[in-house]
């Protein structure tokens, strides 16, 4: 047989079933204060050829027993412990510019002529400056402590719930694996990579319903991706953001 005809043979399947088939690239990233978008590298992103979301419905509605709430006073101490959280953030970047401009300060009394007017103006500003740099530094201090305390005891109720939660999950959602397996066994198997530096992964997404499903995980909540896509062939980008994402709380 002609080589060169196996080889346009070859060329030719291979044409024809990139054809049948989306080239995917999906990018997921992060929504910053500046225009420039920033890649969540090292995320795992599957492209499951079935809807887990409704797996997940159908098997909760089916459970013995309806999905644990989580009681209000937890949730309430979760926002107090992110109230607590921000507070001390904005102390220590308020002590960290101060500390700067009195280093800076310091660094210009060096160079100056201390018989000098400008010298004396210095001083006296430099030990205003300095007096609040200690009375940041006692605020700092106090909102840390308040933010650990109150995380302590937020952890401690989260992990009781967390434990009521995972038990009715092992129950309501047991056949949950099995399923999975049998529709991977009949409309094929799921693909997935993990982002580069810059977010991004690729995909032969073959012709059909998809969905694309991750997870980034937050302090007390997830974003959570499932979103369905179908693919025509050709070429296509995908771009996972807060916008696509659902904000679920986490325990």
């Amino acid at each position: 047989m002609n080589k060169h005809w196996v080889l346009g043979l070859a060329m030719l399947v291979l044409l024809s079933a990139c054809q049948r088939s989306t080239q995917l690239a999906v990018r997921a990233v992060s929504d910053g204060e500046s225009e420039e978008m920033m890649g969540r590298a090292q995320l795992e992103i599957k492209l499951v050829p079935y809807d887990r979301d409704s797996i997940f419905e159908t098997l909760a509605r089916e459970a013995p027993e309806p999905e644990p709430q989580p009681p209000q006073d937890l949730l309430d101490l979760r926002d107090s412990v992110s109230t607590a959280q921000e507070r001390w953030r904005e102390a220590e970047a308020s002590w960290n510019d101060l500390r700067s401009e009195l280093q800076s300060l310091s660094e210009r009394m060096q160079r100056m002529n201390r018989a000098t007017t400008e010298y004396a103006q210095a001083y006296r500003r430099f030990d205003d400056l300095d007096s609040q740099l200690r009375r940041l530094d006692r605020d700092k201090q106090r909102y840390f402590d308040q933010f650990t305390e109150l995380q302590s005891a937020y952890t401690t109720r989260a992990d009781s719930f967390s434990a009521v939660l995972a038990a009715w999950e092992d129950i309501a959602f047991e056949s949950y694996a099995e399923i999975a397996d049998s529709l991977l066994e009949a409309v094929g198997a799921e693909l997935y990579d993990t982002t580069d530096a810059e977010g991004w992964v690729s995909y032969q997404a073959p012709r059909g319903r998809w969905w694309i499903h991750t997870r980034f995980e937050l302090p007390f909540e997830e974003l959570y991706w499932n979103v369905p896509y179908q693919s025509t062939g050709g070429a296509d980008t995908v771009i996972l953001n807060s916008s696509n994402a659902q904000l679920r709380p986490i325990f």
